[in-house]
């Protein structure tokens, strides 16, 4: 957003161990909010753990899981803390810092079918863990105050609004996600790799698409007759990752100053684990699409996310 500032917001709600849902009740929450100005600044981390949180759609307490290919239609509250729906954040962390975003212009993973996301038809099936990208680049005004013993600071500004999610029974013993936006909003691209525990064998699922001008292409590891090649080394801040499919072939390379990653809190077994994630929004990652071997796309992002999650952040 802003130029070369990023604020992300990241608002969670987990059941705990062993414990059955009933619709209606408070659950245990977390909030993160991550400001960076871009440009190799540090990412700030400001993090709460609130006691009551819950989902509701159409003001009504959420009762099942959501419906495949449905609107988006939620608001998700955390109690004295503040309101996220899907196209606004109103986020307060008392004496610390208040955040407001709104988001228009839906910009959808599938502008021909809007309600499908990367998971295309696998969301028909009962996975352990879904991702859903609502947009790829809504339009966005945000304002922020940090507050602070000498004063505060508020900045506000317009720029361009990545929103996604995730829910499930659990989460990937390790990943890496990352994600841009072009400064002019003509190209976006988001992707994931992970390994996710299914307890008889461990999966290596990713996912990935690539927006521009001249090539709209997306992968998932179901794709028959498709190779990868990845390597990361969260330490120095860095991700390459090929897909390699018959006829094309696309390309993520990935930099981030290891100063630069702020600390977020990942989903476990017993509510959210503290500092087992890291996030930089200084990240210069270059794209190339090759048809035939033939280079036909290439894109640098400035300032783009990068984060490494569980087992794969640096030790």
């Amino acid at each position: 957003m802003g130029g070369s500032r990023s604020i992300a917001i990241i608002g969670a709600s987990s059941l705990p161990k062993d414990a059955s849902y009933t619709p209606g009740e408070y659950l245990p929450g977390y909030i993160n909010v991550l400001i960076s100005e871009g440009d190799g600044a540090p990412t700030l981390s400001f993090t709460v753990f609130p006691e009551q949180t819950m989902t509701l759609v159409d003001g009504e307490p959420v009762s099942e899981n959501p419906v495949p290919f449905s609107p988006a239609n939620f608001q998700w509250v955390a109690e004295s803390f503040g309101i996220i729906t899907q196209d606004s954040v109103d986020i307060t962390i008392p004496g610390v810092l208040d955040v407001h975003i709104q988001t228009q212009n839906r910009l959808p993973f599938n502008i021909y079918s809007p309600e499908i996301g990367p998971y295309g038809s696998l969301d028909r099936l009962p996975l352990p863990l879904r991702w859903w990208v609502q947009s790829l680049g809504s339009d966005a005004e945000y304002e922020y105050t940090i507050l602070g013993d000498t004063g505060s600071e508020t900045v506000s500004g317009v720029g361009y609004a990545h929103l996604e999610k995730n829910w499930g029974a659990g989460f990937p013993i390790g990943w890496v996600w990352t994600q841009g936006i072009a400064e002019d909003n003509q190209a976006q691209f988001v992707m994931s790799t992970a390994e996710v525990d299914f307890g008889l064998f461990i999966l290596n699922a990713w996912i990935a698409a690539y927006r521009s001008p001249i090539v709209s292409w997306d992968f998932i590891f179901t794709m028959p007759e498709t190779v990868i090649y990845t390597e990361r080394n969260a330490c120095e801040g860095t991700f390459f990752f090929e897909i390699a499919h018959p006829d094309r072939r696309l390309t993520f390379d990935a930099s981030a100053p290891p100063d630069t990653f702020g600390d977020v809190s990942t989903p476990s077994e017993d509510g959210f684990a503290p500092e087992t994630g890291e996030e930089s929004f200084s990240t210069t990652v270059e794209v190339s699409a090759y048809e035939a071997e033939s280079l036909v796309d290439q894109r640098v992002f400035h300032n783009a996310a990068l984060e490494f999650g569980a087992g794969y952040v640096c030790e």
